[in-house]
């Protein structure tokens, strides 16, 4: 089976293409329907979701308040990623689950709705991927008359998921949905066509082609003229009763032999014939000379060269030149192609460099490695910190109040300004890049003194807060030596998710920014590291 991803942005006409396909039998996995599965009365992740987010989130039959949550998640990033954290184990699970379902049922082909499929790595699912795509202002104006937005609204709704720009960039293929919906399915019916054949295709092995009789040749031939030399059908043209061909035919030209295709057989034969007798003499002396009574003297026949025929190339040498031709032409074809493939791993290699340098950004470096070398702590392990709480955002705030670039809690910024003897601090100071950085590296080196300077638990207690994590210490199912934890055997959970990006962006920085040869560190980055 073959599973293809559908996506695209907001307002694009993704409902559009399902529902054709859904009408010609195929089955849709719709992220939104599973979602809403999941946030119904009875969903999965309801429980979760009112311990995180409260009850002003419900609607009075317990399922979730999609268009409140919408207005809160859409204008705070920070409670977006929870509620993405919260959701993606549960969505992942069923959709796994409806995936077999479909293979299971013996479907060619399983389409999979999401519109964030690239943002949260479904694509890596898929065979191929669409991507239902629209113009920006068509996009906006859609929306805007389909939900009721205001113009802010809508931006700020399109401009918080990837742009349908990057999504065609990286699809298999890319419907047009900006004219009219049956130019749309159109698209479809023709790509649709394709990924049958490639599904029918794909499991099965080509078989040969049946021989073709000898006795197949047609009668009457009416292919065009450019089709076939007439000489090739002159030798199965059929015979008379004696076995042989007409004898006389009259002669024709050039532009006439054509004509003979849309003829009956011995019109084809004779055409034919005068193809290959048009040199007929007329006069008798010419027709001597075709005679095969008729011989030439002696002295008329051209002698070979004595020097031609001296000395002939012996075969095994001939045959060795050919093959040294062979390999000549065969390595020349293997250099072009290895050129080719290197050009383009290098333009990919280039593409996911350029990919990683927008994805992992670098500010307040200056900060970063002199408040970090303070502290004894390494410089990447500050920046994935600080990657993961804001993105380099240095006024934002979360819904609990959290502050700044490495998201410093306000009660615990006041214990760090009394440790490190501010007596006139107040909590804009957090608002300042330097300040938070110094204040977040505080606590990651009092973090690091508390738990032997192991980096995952000083992540999941900067994250969890220390005395959860000392409970796992405690705990034999998460620690084996009361000292440090494994990753693996943690409690599913938030605060394993963080740890995990953490720990994964940490080494990323190190060998992008920091590392010795990242050429943007130096000695004293590389030692702090270590």
């Amino acid at each position: 089976m073959r599973l293809i991803g559908i996506t695209g942005s907001i307002a694009c006409g993704k409902t559009t293409v399902s529902r054709e396909l859904l009408r010609r039998g195929f089955p849709v996995i719709d992220g939104d329907s599973l979602s809403r599965e999941l946030t119904g009365p009875d969903g999965q992740a309801m429980n979760e979701i009112r311990a995180v987010f409260g009850d002003r989130f419900l609607m009075r039959d317990g399922s979730l308040d999609r268009r409140e949550m919408g207005a809160l998640v859409f204008s705070d990033p920070a409670a977006r990623n929870r509620l993405d954290r919260l959701m993606a184990p549960y969505l992942r699970k069923l959709t796994l689950s409806r995936i077999e379902e479909a293979r299971s049922s013996g479907a060619s082909l399983c389409f999979l709705d999401f519109p964030l499929l690239y943002e949260k790595g479904y694509d890596q699912y898929c065979d191929s991927v669409w991507c239902v795509w629209l113009p920006e202002d068509l996009q906006l104006k859609r929306l805007m008359e389909r939900d009721g937005f205001s113009r802010d609204d809508a931006l700020s709704r399109m401009r918080a998921v990837m742009s349908s720009d990057e999504k065609a960039n990286l699809a298999s293929f890319v419907v047009d949905n900006s004219g009219t919906v049956e130019n749309t399915l159109a698209q479809v019916s023709a790509q649709l066509a394709l990924e049958l054949r490639r599904a029918e295709s794909a499991p099965r092995r080509r078989r040969a082609a049946p021989p073709v009789a000898e006795t197949a040749v047609p009668a009457v031939y009416a292919a065009p003229p450019s089709s076939a030399a007439p000489v090739a059908y002159a030798a199965s043209r059929p015979s008379d009763a004696s076995g042989s061909s007409p004898a006389s035919v009259p002669p024709s030209s050039t532009s006439a032999a054509p004509a003979a295709y849309d003829t009956a057989p011995s019109a084809a034969s004779g055409a034919a014939d005068s193809l290959i007798h048009r040199r007929r003499p007329a006069d008798p002396a010419s027709a001597a000379l075709d005679d095969p009574g008729f011989a030439r003297p002696e002295a008329s026949r051209k002698k070979p060269s004595a020097r031609k025929t001296s000395w002939l190339m012996p075969r095994p040498l001939s045959a060795s030149l050919i093959c040294l031709a062979a390999i000549l032409v065969l390595c020349f074809t293997a250099q072009m192609l290895m050129r080719a493939y290197l050009a383009r791993r290098q333009e990919e290699h280039i593409a996911e460099q350029n990919a990683i340098d927008a994805r992992y950004p670098l500010e307040y470096a200056d900060s970063i490695r002199s408040i970090a070398g303070e502290y004894y702590l390494a410089p990447s392990l500050v920046a994935a910190v600080i990657m993961n709480e804001s993105s380099f955002r240095p006024g934002v705030k979360s819904s609990v109040g959290a502050c700044g670039l490495m998201q410093v809690m306000p009660d615990t910024a006041e214990w760090i300004a009394h440790k490190l003897q501010i007596d006139d601090f107040h909590i804009e100071q957090l608002d300042d890049p330097e300040t938070n950085i110094r204040f977040g590296c505080w606590y990651l080196n009092y973090l690091s003194s508390l738990f032997s300077g192991d980096p995952l638990c000083v992540v999941c207690a900067y994250h969890a807060g220390q005395g959860e994590i000392s409970s796992w210490l405690s705990n034999p199912l998460y620690s084996s030596d009361g000292i440090t934890l494994n990753q693996e055997s943690l409690p599913d959970g938030p605060t394993k998710e963080y740890a995990g990006r953490v720990i994964r962006d940490y080494g990323i920085y190190q060998a992008k920014y920091f590392g010795p040869d990242s050429g943007g560190g130096s000695s004293a980055d590389a030692a702090a590291a270590r």
